[in-house]
Parts: C-alpha cells; structure tokens; sequence
C-alpha cells in the first residue's frame, strides 16, 4: 500500500525544492541512495523526478526545461541553475522557530534535548543577529517587569508615566497615567488606568507598554468624570450585508441556523477609533446607530475618503 501523504501535500513540495540542489550536488546518485537520503522510496522519488521533469523556465520547451536523466537507476540533472541553491527560511520563518524553541526550551528537562534545542538557537541566531534575538528572548522578563511595576502601582494608586505604542494609531506615545486595575480579556493582559492625555478612562495592552518611569506629581481623577463602563464604551450596529464577517470583526457570536437572528445589536469596545476603522473597512456592510459621535465620526472620514477619490480621479 503507498503513503498518500509520501507523495501528495505540502511535504512532497519540500521534497522536490530540496530535490534539485542535492541532485546537482551528488550527480550520478543512485535512485536507492537519493531515496534513503529523502527517507522516501525508489517509487517516491521517481515520480517526483518525473513531475520535476516538466518544471523550468517560462517558455516551457525542452530549451528551458530541467533534464533529468534515471532511466538507468543512476539520477543525473541539468539546466537546473535556477533551482540548484537550497531553498532557505525566510526571516519570518526563521523568527517563529526561535519563539518555538524558547518555548520548548522551558518545557522539557533532558540534557540532550536542550543541547539540541541550544545548537538550533545558536545557528537560527546567526542567520537573524543576535540583537533581534535578544530581543525575542528578553521579551517575557520585560513583561513581567512592567507587570510588576503595575500591580504595585495598582495597589498603591500610585502614577506613572508609560512609553506606549498605540497600533489603532501606529505612533509612540508618554502618558501620565493612575493605573486602577488589571485585568484578562481572550488571554491577553489588560490595565484599566486614567489617562491625563486625554482626560478619561483607557485600557492599555500590557504587552504594548514599552517602559515605565515613576511620576512625582500626584494624579487624581477629577470629579465627574465618567466612568465609561470600566473603559468600554458600547456601540449599537445594524448589520446590512456579509453578516458572518461583520460579527466575526467585532468579536460576535455567528449565528448561523437562527433564522430569526436579530440584525441590530450592539457590542462593547475599548476603542472608538478602531470601531470606525472596521466600519469603514467593511465597505457598507455594517452601520453605527449609536453612539451619535461614534456614528458622525464614520460620516466624516467617509466623506473624506470620497472627496480624495474624487480629487484624484478628476
């Protein structure tokens, strides 16, 4: 019986990438040795010789095509220039395996494994330098110093000044803030805090916070503020069109057999800002009733976008 997943999938397309470099490193191979080198079967790698057999360059004839020669079990390969490097990790790729590795790391206690595990980081580490690395793996102990610092400052309502990176408006900002709570929400860390910037309760990701520094002045929160619901403040939507991708944007539960399901309804956020960018993102799908500032914030920037269209296609 064959191996389906020998000859079909996203393995098999590895397998012919890796193909062509070791065939142009070891011409001659027998049809055996390139099988057991591959961990595959004669059968494998002959059909993944033939498959390759019709891959080249545009123009697709025999002038640009790859040959391959195993007729005789002996496998020899030219005009492969294109493919003939090994295929290589991309940054992305190779940054997600070393956050895989430091996870696994902390999970595992046999001496062998972490050597293993410490030589992978080591070369991963080259490839990237060793200061994205660093970064990556100070990450956690930094969180848990900022941590730290919050709760304390929780505890004694104490304030602070925050370096944060805001992504609703991709900037870095300082803020004077009196923390008030932490909290989890969809497993990531919250803190409830009053911002003097902009004179009302925020929410800040704990893990967008990027330093901390211990503010002298006193901070009170002035009389009368509102509360705004512990930082969320909640928008009633009426659902237009693609109803399954306005409530997967807004978090919502999809209902998909209720043939009776409510299309106005409303959800709770903790940024206003970001509730218009996926109004506006959703292209009509989705309107907001209320609040009524919410709701004229999305007319306006409508309204701009419409005039730039109509300026640059005058």
């Amino acid at each position: 019986m064959t191996n389906p997943k020998g000859a079909q999938g996203i393995n098999r397309i590895g397998r012919l990438l890796d193909l062509v470099p070791y065939i142009s490193a070891h011409q001659g191979i027998s049809l055996t040795d390139l099988a057991n080198a591959f961990s595959s079967t004669p059968a494998h790698i002959t059909e993944d010789l033939n498959t390759l057999w019709m891959c080249g360059l545009p123009g697709y004839t025999p002038l640009e095509l790859m040959e391959l020669s195993f007729e005789s079990g002996f496998v020899t390969i030219q005009n492969a220039q294109t493919l003939k490097r090994p295929r290589s990790l991309g940054r992305d790729e190779i940054l997600a395996l070393i956050l895989g590795l430091e996870y696994l790391k902390d999970q595992v206690s046999s001496e062998n494994v972490l050597k293993e595990i410490a030589d992978l980081l080591a070369k991963l580490s080259n490839l990237v330098g060793n200061f994205i690395h660093e970064r990556l793996t100070t990450a956690m102990p930094a969180l848990a110093g900022i941590r730290s610092q919050l709760s304390l400052a929780v505890d004694h309502r104490e304030a602070l000044t925050i370096e944060y990176h805001s992504l609703v408006r991709d900037s870095v900002t300082f803020r004077t803030i009196l923390p008030l709570d932490i909290f989890t929400e969809n497993n990531t860390e919250y803190l409830l805090a009053f911002c003097n910037l902009s004179h009302s309760h925020r929410t800040f990701r704990l893990d967008r916070i990027l330093s901390i520094t211990q503010n002298s002045n006193e901070s009170t929160i002035p009389e009368g503020t509102p509360n705004q619901n512990q930082g969320k403040t909640t928008i009633n939507l009426s659902i237009i069109s693609r109803e399954r991708d306005v409530r997967e944007a807004f978090g919502l539960e999809v209902k998909v057999h209720d043939s009776q399901r409510d299309l106005e309804t409303s959800v709770d956020v903790f940024n206003t800002d970001w509730a218009v960018r996926i109004v506006m993102s959703m292209g009509g799908a989705v309107a907001i009733d209320a609040p009524t500032q919410t709701s004229r914030a999305v007319s306006e920037r409508a309204a701009k976008a419409l005039l730039g269209y109509e300026v640059g296609t005058a």
